[in-house]
């Protein structure tokens, strides 16, 4: 997790963070001669590995001595504690994405530490310390505990249909980047849950919600000791992973992207890790909805461990709706196509496209909302109709996609006003088709076709 935040930050985004099983170390500071607490720790991660983390005291200075890299901090460097606090926190939160800090008691950094001493993290723990490493089982029970608490923490039903829930359900979720569990250890319940999820919160706010997973496949050495191609394996299971095979394929792998690559960590001293962050990274900062992350420059990407893959290969995979990262001339290195799980024929597999028009659609129903509870004359129809014509056209223009958007009134009383909105886009056959229902007395409801 701490390598996704960090990638995070190198493209200048403040993730939201759900931690849904273990508890972060903490270690806290007390002030010797007031007998204060004044500053408390919290690890970033929470993982077994983070109770080695500490705190070396010294009456001049303080040594964070972290898993991946030490800190040393003079007390006369600095005017308050608080300035101390920034400090620690550029490094170790924002940099490192290792420890978080938080001022307690405001007093001078004077008189801190008389004497040298060890300060430790305690209490860090990943969820699953009781289950034993030497026994075959445990990886699968893992997985499948992880899976219980993801959808315990995500969707609930009621039988007819899925929503979502759980501490994500005030927020507005553009993306959500998934890398605990790779998408090969459980395909089929990692995109139930998450694609489920991404689609009910779609429902509900202003922004496309898409889920970013990853694959922990292609991160040795093509060939063996003995000469054995040991991607061929992969490649195929991956292929046979594809939901294409699945009978009844659902609308909520159109929320789901999936990208194939390892890459060597952003800190040398830290293991490999998925493109699947940078990816994600990359995607979301692109300027507009309208922009495709097709070819698009991914930064922070030193060494591609899979770049081995045969042309043929990745072809395969693409075609199967996997997110390819790929090396280039010009620029590094690339996603040969940004796309989603949904039948790759289709325009729903596109998801700059749905992006882009789930946007535009809530747009054009936020012209409706500012009338709710009140009467909808014809007159009143015949001016909000005017300005989403005006509006329709700007989009025309604005977006370089959209060949034509067509709106219909397809029924009007007193109580509910139907409209079927068409967008058609350049070099595509099939177009996106939504119906609008806004009821006056209450809500706008919107419903794709």
């Amino acid at each position: 997790m701490a390598e996704n935040v960090r990638m995070a930050r190198e493209y200048g985004i403040t993730p939201l963070i759900l931690r849904l099983n273990g508890s972060h170390g903490e270690a806290e500071i007390i002030h010797e001669e007031s007998n204060l607490p004044v500053l408390q720790f919290k690890t970033l991660e929470a993982m077994d590995e983070s109770n080695n983390i500490q705190i070396h005291m010294f009456p001049t200075h303080m040594i964070i001595e972290g898993n991946y890299s030490n800190h040393t901090y003079y007390f006369l460097d600095y005017k308050r504690i608080d300035d101390l606090r920034e400090a620690i926190k550029e490094d170790l939160y924002f940099g490192n994405g290792e420890v978080d800090v938080e001022v307690l008691n405001y007093v001078p950094l004077e008189g801190i530490a008389s004497t040298e001493q060890y300060i430790p993290f305690e209490n860090a723990d990943d969820g699953f310390n009781y289950m034993s490493s030497e026994d075959d089982s445990d990886p699968e029970e893992k997985i499948q505990m992880q899976l219980d608490l993801l959808k315990e923490n995500l969707i609930d039903d009621d039988g007819v249909e899925s929503y979502f829930t759980g501490e994500l359900s005030s927020f507005l979720i553009d993306t959500v980047l998934f890398t605990d569990i790779p998408y090969e250890s459980a395909p089929e319940q990692l995109t139930s849950i998450l694609g489920k999820f991404a689609s009910s919160k779609t429902d509900e706010q202003t922004v496309f919600c898409s889920v970013v997973l990853g694959s922990d496949y292609f991160s040795e050495e093509r060939y063996s000791e003995e000469n054995e191609d040991l991607y061929e394996e992969q490649v195929e299971n991956l292929l046979s992973k594809s939901p294409y095979l699945s009978e009844g394929v659902g609308n909520h792998l159109r929320h789901i992207e999936v990208v194939v690559g390892m890459q060597d960590s952003i800190d040398a001293r830290r293991p490999n890790m998925q493109c699947a962050s940078t990816y994600a990274c990359m995607r979301y900062s692109q300027d507009d909805f309208y922009n495709s992350a097709t070819n698009k420059q991914l930064f922070h990407i030193n060494n591609l461990l899979g770049t081995e893959l045969k042309q043929d290969e990745v072809a395969k995979l693409s075609s199967s709706g996997y997110i390819c990262i790929v090396p280039s001339i010009k620029k590094g290195f690339v996603p040969l196509s940004s796309k989603n799980l949904y039948p790759q024929n289709s325009i729903h597999s596109k998801p700059h496209y749905l992006r882009s028009i789930h946007y535009d659609v809530r747009r054009v129903a936020n012209y409706f909302d500012h009338y709710i509870g009140e009467p909808l004359p014809q007159s009143l129809l015949q001016n909000i109709l005017s300005q989403i014509d005006s509006f329709i056209d700007f989009l025309i223009v604005e977006n370089p996609f959209y060949q034509d958007i067509k709106m219909e009134v397809v029924e009007f009383t007193q109580s509910i006003l139907s409209l079927s909105i068409s967008f058609e886009l350049f070099g595509e056959i099939e177009a996106v088709r939504t119906s609008l229902d806004y009821v006056p007395s209450s809500e706008v409801n919107i419903s794709w076709q």
